[in-house]
């Protein structure tokens, strides 16, 4: 064997192992991939930040929905109050896609918990002016304008998204106006009346709720999660019909949230509105697809109460397949399937 034979062998075995370095990096990278996406689109936190060290995130560096890889891992810094550690992927992130704009509205909310209101303002404001009809952009800008106290800002961003048929854009509007004024005006009572109007919302119980709450002065609910916090306190009064609109409330401002769909199927399941309990308890396991065993479980124990033994059951082997409850899911299939 001669010398360039002995070096066209060794290329190749060069090549070959980079190759396969580089499939392995990127298969890795897909795994990972899956389970951000799946966290970020439910609002979850399945993983900590300590994990994706194992990961290469620049093999790929954005995912296939063209969301940085940076971007959603900051996401978990944030949840474990790792602040500045997310700003620092989040700005990474502005180079690698520019044009999603969905770090600009991931780094106001982190200034804005660090209480960098002016930061917060200037992100939340280049990302609601680039992509206005988005719900996470909206409630960063809203949020900053309320802090600022500019009810005139308010009202212009409103007219860009005012038009689309998105009945949040308009709750969140009319909190933050309210949480501005500290009461009622004129304007507010005017637009409310124009949102039951365009919605055709005359008769329909949530909104009266909400206008409940909007009119009597809670200033403290501004967004989805003060009015979910209220709406747990009903539930566990035993008002369930009350919680489950407050749920839907919540829905409606924040619909990526999928606590808030769960929470509403677990209060309309003790009314006699089994079907919307059903409803949403099928959002979260088909749509969000959550696989921890809790919608499947309380699902399968509404049906088995409506004498479907067979879907029931099915839902109940799928929660002891995801070991809801430890051994609670896997007596009860025992109790009621077996």
């Amino acid at each position: 064997m001669n010398l360039r034979t002995l070096l066209t062998k060794a290329s190749l075995y060069i090549i070959l192992s980079f190759l396969i370095f580089i499939n392995y990096k990127f298969f890795n990278s897909t795994i990972l991939q899956s389970i951000l996406i799946k966290d970020y689109n439910t609002s979850s936190y399945t993983i900590n930040s300590s994990i994706m060290e194992r990961f290469d995130l620049s093999i790929p560096n954005i995912t296939q929905t063209t969301i940085p890889m940076k971007l959603l891992k900051g996401r978990y810094y944030i949840n474990e109050d790792s602040i500045q550690e997310a700003i620092k992927l989040f700005k990474e992130s502005l180079k690698i896609n520019p044009y999603l704009k969905m770090a600009e509205g991931e780094l106001s909310f982190a200034y804005f918990k660090l209480k960098e209101y002016d930061s917060a303002y200037y992100y939340a404001r280049e990302a609601f002016r680039s992509l206005p009809d988005n719900n996470t952009h909206r409630r960063a800008y809203f949020q900053s304008l309320v802090q600022r106290q500019d009810s005139v800002e308010l009202m212009d961003a409103f007219e860009l998204i005012k038009k689309n048929n998105n009945r949040g854009n308009w709750l969140q509007y009319l909190l933050a106006r309210k949480a501005i004024s500290k009461k009622n005006t004129p304007e507010i009572d005017s637009l409310f009346i124009e949102y039951k109007n365009k919605f055709n919302l005359e008769s329909d119980i949530e909104t009266s709720m909400f206008q409940s709450r909007l009119f009597q002065g809670n200033l403290a609910v501004t967004d989805a999660v003060e009015i979910s916090n209220q709406a747990q306190i009903l539930y566990n009064e035993k008002k369930y019909l009350e919680a489950a609109k407050n749920y839907e409330l919540s829905i409606q401002i924040n619909p990526y949230d999928y606590t808030f769909y769960q929470n509403a199927a677990l209060a309309y399941a003790n009314t006699e509105e089994t079907d919307l309990a059903i409803k949403y308890f099928d959002k979260v396991i088909y749509d969000f697809q959550v696989q921890d065993g809790k919608a499947h479980f309380y699902k399968g124990i509404l049906l088995l109460k409506l004498n479907n033994k067979m879907e029931g059951c099915e839902n109940l082997r799928m929660a002891v397949n995801y070991k809801f409850s430890g051994q609670g899911s896997y007596q009860m299939y025992q109790t009621y399937c077996r």
